[in-house]
């Protein structure tokens, strides 16, 4: 009994039991030993020594659970000895040339399976075992029975640290992005693996996020992307049943007849082991549903422990993604009611207002798009993130919206917002209608229905803003415009005069301005009256507009006279665009009808003009062409 002594101590101090496994072969006659632990649906080899000549990795993984003389063993749970193993009923084909006979030791516990020891004799016939050695075998079979149920409450209990480590891990992030990493790396601790996928079921729609690694060091990310739900997957049997699935190996033909559905593999074509088994759990939450999944390549890999505890981590999944959408809401809310609105600072509050959509999407980027009128472009005014191929301008469009738009592709947009996609780097697209204008969201892997309903959400705390802004436009547009033609007004010209100058000084931009007389005015209002001569205004101000380049704006000076302000162009350039305002009012048969053409006098800025400098000499200009009986000097008075 001293040997076995020996063996007991070495067990009950809990310690590595590598080096006993020789000693007890041996000592009882055998030439060999294969230890199994018991994980998930197989028995895995953990230890071997002895069998020359022996291929170890027939032994490694039984084909299916506890065939062969060691679920014979199993189901007994007693000692079994088999003496002629090539002829013995259970014997795996690949052994009989190897292993001449053996002795299982079944280690069970508690009702449960946990490993077994297994002494083979190779070169020599059966050793023989008398009553004294058996009983040795039986005690020794009880303690290391106890030995394996106490290491597997021991996982079950890192499990369970496990999960309250991931609980306390979820309350440390702050968005839907962050959680993958944790989760996989919280998988990895707990769970072996080769390839782990979360698949969010929202609408009509399939969030994946896939992954594939060994187990203890997290997968890398293959695979994020969104797709439709097809009901040809495993994904959609589990979900559509409500039901966890185990498949202990997806190559086996009974279970490819039980299952003829596949898995989602966001990259078919990488160069990737075979994927044998399959786990796959739902998880669900208040806004969204799911199936999370792992995959290994070993058959008969996961167990009912394996499941229990993916069950557990599901329901932590589906309370982590409820957390973390509306914790991402609630963090936006409370980022607009820190933001304030003040006057001439309204581009920076815009800003402020895309970083803020950033607390509840990982994005590309954004933009903040506004118009004067619904007959003015969009103007660019604030963007945030990778998205340099949007445009500063769209063209005017009718835009009644009051809800947003979702984009998936690209032939769903509407033509005059074509310009805002990027085949090459965006999968969906955003659009947030904000007064006279619109937030534009750009995704690398797209939008689903979840975030449509979070969009709307979104609106309901942005519509104040919306309102203030529509209403703040208007009354800009209402102090900054002449009533009667639409133009802007003189108060305008004088901001808009001074900001060009204060520009010129600084950077030595040059720019120029025609002021602009209509000749024969007086006889319309004289002759007609004052609201023919009212139409006649508003027709030219239209002319001069439409003659003009697009980056050039059209003044009201007052009575019959205009201004028009042309930046980045000097007297060659002020005398082509006067030509042209020139030609097109003489063109048009209602102001020929009246017989009113226009006069031109052009200045250019030169340093240190005031505004008042510049019109001056425009004046001066446009009197002496006027006397001269042309449309514009073709040469400066003052040479």
């Amino acid at each position: 009994m001293e040997p076995l002594d020996g063996w007991l101590r070495q067990i009950e101090s809990g310690g590595a039991l590598d080096r006993i496994w020789p000693e007890i072969y041996r000592h009882y006659g055998y030439e060999g030993v294969r230890v199994f632990d018991v994980h998930g649906g197989t028995a895995e080899l953990t230890f071997a020594e002895g069998g020359e000549g022996e291929p170890l990795e027939e032994l490694k993984i039984v084909a299916r659970p506890w065939d062969g003389v060691i679920g014979r063993a199993f189901n007994s749970g007693e000692l079994l000895e088999v003496r002629d193993y090539p002829r013995h009923p259970d014997a795996l084909p690949t052994r009989s040339d190897f292993v001449r006979s053996l002795l299982v030791l079944p280690l069970r516990f508690g009702g449960e399976d946990h490993g077994a020891v297994v002494m083979t004799m190779h070169t020599r016939p059966h050793p023989g075992l008398d009553a004294g050695q058996l009983q040795e075998l039986r005690i020794l079979q009880s303690l290391l029975s106890a030995h394996a149920a106490l290491r597997r409450q021991r996982r079950r209990n890192e499990r369970q640290r496990g999960l309250v480590a991931f609980m306390d891990e979820i309350h440390k992030i702050n968005r839907l992005d962050e959680l993958v990493p944790v989760l996989f790396r919280s998988l990895s601790r707990d769970v072996a693996y080769n390839a782990v996928a979360i698949n969010f079921i929202e609408g009509a729609s399939l969030r994946i996020l896939y992954g594939v690694g060994e187990s203890g060091q997290g997968p890398r990310t293959i695979g994020e992307a969104i797709v439709p739900f097809e009901k040809e997957t495993l994904t959609h049997l589990v979900f559509s049943s409500g039901e966890p699935l185990l498949i202990g190996d997806m190559t086996d033909p009974m279970a490819r007849q039980m299952y003829p559905v596949r898995t989602l593999d966001p990259e078919p074509e990488r160069d990737e082991p075979e994927l044998r088994s399959f786990l796959a759990v739902p998880f669900e939450s208040r806004s969204t549903k799911g199936v999370l999944s792992l995959q290994s390549m070993r058959p008969w890999h996961y167990g009912l422990e394996d499941l229990e505890h993916l069950v557990s981590v599901a329901e932590v999944l589906g309370y982590a993604i409820e957390h973390l959408r509306w914790r991402g809401l609630e963090r936006f809310a409370r980022r607009l009611g820190q933001l304030q609105w003040r006057a001439g600072e309204e581009r920076e509050f815009f800003h402020q207002l895309l970083l803020a959509t950033s607390e509840v999407w990982n994005q590309l980027g954004a933009a903040f798009f506004v118009r004067e009128t619904q007959e003015s472009p969009f103007e660019r005014i604030a963007v945030t993130g990778r998205v340099e191929w949007l445009p500063r301008r769209l063209d005017p469009v009718s835009l009644h919206l009051e809800q947003p738009l979702m984009f998936s592709r690209f032939r769903q947009l509407p033509e005059v917002f074509q310009p805002l996609w990027n085949p090459e780097k965006m999968q969906g697209g955003l659009l947030l209608p904000f007064g006279e204008g619109f937030i534009w969201l750009a995704s690398a892997r797209g939008f689903t229905e979840w975030d449509l309903q979070l969009a709307r959400s979104m609106m309901r705390e942005i519509r104040p803003y919306a309102e203030r802004l529509g209403l703040q436009a208007r009354l800009a547009r209402e102090a900054a415009l002449d009533p009667l033609t639409g133009v802007y007004n003189r108060r305008q010209l004088d901001q808009q005069l001074a900001r060009l100058a204060s520009l010129a000084a600084r950077h030595g931009h040059v720019f120029s301005l025609a002021v602009v007389d209509m000749a024969n005015f007086g006889s319309v209002n004289n002759r007609y009256g004052h609201l023919v001569g009212d139409r006649v205004l508003a027709r030219v101000a239209g002319l001069l507009k439409q003659a003009l380049r697009e980056e050039d704006e059209v003044y009201r000076l007052g009575g019959d006279e205009f201004v028009i302000v042309l930046p980045h162009a000097g007297r060659e350039e002020g005398l082509h665009a006067a030509r042209r305002a020139a030609e097109v009012i003489a063109r048009d048969p209602e102001l020929s009808h009246y017989g009113v053409h226009a006069n031109f006098g052009l200045a250019v800025y030169r340093e240190g003009d005031t505004p008042e400098d510049l019109l001056e000499r425009a004046d001066r200009e446009m009197y002496a062409a006027k006397k001269r009986g042309l449309t514009v000097l073709e040469q400066p008075l003052d040479g």
